[in-house]
């Protein structure tokens, strides 16, 4: 028996006095059934946490070009010039209406309060005709930067002499927005958080193309035309769509040998089936040992997710069941296993800048979950648990790298007929715990060689003894590389940070690499463990090849431990592959 698989034996032993069959009986000296199902899950979870964490890197980013402020450019000292205590921004009043109520105003929640606020940086100062030119320059540039790309800044007439400085705001104010071609499926309201009649940000404008280019089968471009009123604008969008679906087969070895090592999927998207860019996956796997059609592992998974301008809402579910023999005193049994997850998520992007998007995420999920032994199930094993998710979600752009980041809290909750949590001292299943994921991607140069450094942090915190489905793990190709996954540490409180080289070969689409990773667990069920730590290498190659019907992309790697506990049980060296085809 497995030194990582410490927390059920107890319970393990009474739920075989529970059975009263003569061949159960006799099976004391079984595994512990939940550990097979807690390794399922656990292999399940690292799946679908990788997955996300791909989507979430991958997903279309719209970076507009935009003037940088310039700050607080020193006036030049120059004669004439008049001393300015004062200075007032305004609407012109022969604007129109719609463009004049959105405009500068006294009001506290004032769009336009931060231009107020850097003209006061020269207050007291002696302006010239070159000092005017700065002014008006630095403050159409703060503007800029801000996202009011077709706001204007003009210098109406004025006797200086007064002290005062008077200065035209010309808001840029969005006519309407609409398709380029009237015909286009679907509408771009649930994706643009802007209406007609509001102020024209390119933010607003960056937040809508993005969940737009989302829908894979769907490219959008946008242009901003001026209209024969001032201040007013059309934003107009041009899409190019391509077939709304798309079939996705993929095998890889990811799995364990006793629940079969070869896995299939193939999942089925759908884009835009309510016409509200909204997107449509579903999709089952299945092992592929076919020796004996008693045993292994299936499952199912599918998502449907819905922007609304700057909120994205996913419902989400997959589920996993297992077979597999266990080997008991006087005869095999089978051992099985289910589990299924359901939730949904509401993300909110709430600041956009230049290089920067912040954001934050709620979510509820619901997890089911049985262990059975043949026909007869281990009340001990059955799980109906609810937990809900807080978290900040930041991407940042530093030049050409790219971050990723999620810091997010945990905890399991009695919502939604979540089964009470046990007495004592024990595991829970109403944890608190942080979590923290976060990726780097940085593109470099070398003697004309491009490259490419990738590293990803994960890790979990918590004060309290969970079971061994929530803990954290290490040991396999989506945590700590180099390892066949048999066999895996696990614990509490732990971290692994996976550091990754690539080296593009020329346009060909595919590139060599090589990483090295990392994983420490911490908690009081490291008291069970052979060691707490592991280190391991990896080597592969990796790309993409275009096919008549779609794509064809591919993962080919080798790994080998480089640290790991006396006794820890794995392959010298792990070999594995992923191969997808797109139609």
């Amino acid at each position: 028996m497995q030194k990582k698989y410490r927390k059920q034996g107890k319970k393990t032993l009474i739920t075989w006095a529970m059975l009263t069959s003569s061949s159960l009986a006799a099976a004391q000296a079984l595994p512990i059934p939940a550990q097979n199902v807690g390794e399922q899950d656990q292999r399940v979870r690292q799946q679908q946490e990788a997955r996300e964490r791909e989507q979430t890197v991958n997903a279309p980013a719209v970076r507009s070009t935009a003037v940088p402020a310039t700050g607080f450019v020193p006036l030049p000292v120059e004669s004439p010039c008049f001393r300015i205590q004062s200075f007032v921004l305004d609407v012109p009043s022969t604007l129109p209406d719609a463009v004049r109520a959105r405009g500068a105003s006294a009001l506290p929640m004032d769009q336009f309060a931060f231009a107020s606020e850097w003209l006061n940086h020269y207050a007291g100062q002696c302006v010239g005709k070159q000092g005017l030119d700065v002014i008006v320059k630095g403050l159409s540039q703060t503007i800029l930067s801000r996202g009011y790309v077709t706001t204007r800044v003009l210098v109406p007439e004025q006797d200086l002499s007064s002290g005062t400085l008077k200065l035209a705001l010309i808001p840029g104010v969005i006519r309407q927005l609409r398709f380029a071609d009237p015909k286009v499926r679907g509408t771009w309201k649930s994706a643009f958080p802007a209406r007609g009649g509001d102020l024209l940000n390119l933010r607003d404008l960056e937040q809508g193309l993005e969940q737009m280019k989302r829908v894979s089968s769907q490219d959008v471009d946008m242009q901003i035309v001026p209209t024969d009123v001032p201040g007013e604008s059309d934003v107009v969008v041009t899409v190019k769509r391509t077939k709304p679906w798309t079939l996705v087969a993929s095998v890889d070895n990811s799995g364990a040998r006793a629940t079969g090592k070869l896995q299939g999927n193939v999942s089925l998207g759908i884009d835009n089936p309510l016409g509200l860019n909204d997107i449509f996956n579903i999709g089952i796997n299945q092992d592929l040992e076919f020796g004996d059609r008693r045993l292994g592992s299936h499952g199912w998974n599918g998502s449907y997710s819905v922007p609304w301008g700057y909120w994205t809402g996913t419902l989400f579910g997959y589920t996993n069941t297992y077979y597999q023999q266990i080997a008991g005193v006087n005869r095999t049994f089978v051992s099985s296993g289910n589990s299924q997850t359901a939730g949904f998520k509401l993300q909110r992007v709430i600041r956009r800048s230049q290089d920067d998007v912040l954001g934050v995420e709620l979510q509820l999920t619901k997890r089911w979950g049985a262990s059975f032994i043949e026909d007869t199930e281990i009340p001990q094993q059955h799980r109906d648990n609810t937990f809900v998710e807080a978290g900040l979600t930041d991407r940042h752009y530093f030049g050409s790298a790219q971050f990723d980041g999620t810091l997010a809290y945990r905890q399991g909750i009695g919502w939604l007929g979540a089964m009470p949590d046990t007495s004592g001292d024990g595991p829970t299943y109403r944890f608190h715990m942080a979590v923290l994921d976060a990726n780097l991607s940085v593109p470099f140069a070398i003697a004309n060689q491009n490259l490419r450094y990738v590293t990803t942090f994960h890790g979990q915190f918590t004060n309290d003894t969970l079971n061994y489905i929530d803990d954290l793990t290490i040991g396999s190709r989506y945590t700590v590389r180099g390892f066949d996954g048999e066999t895996m540490l696990a614990a509490e409180r732990g971290f692994y940070w996976r550091n990754e080289l690539q080296l593009p070969i020329g346009q060909t689409g595919q590139s060599v690499y090589a990483g090295i990773d990392y994983g420490h667990v911490f908690g009081p069920s490291t008291a069970f463990l052979a060691g707490t730590q592991l280190a391991g290498a990896v080597i592969g190659v990796r790309g993409a090849l275009p096919v008549r019907v779609g794509g064809f992309s591919y993962d080919l790697f080798a790994g080998t431990p480089i640290c790991k506990p006396s006794g820890f049980r794995t392959a010298r060296v792990t070999v594995g592959f992923q191969a997808t085809a797109q139609f």
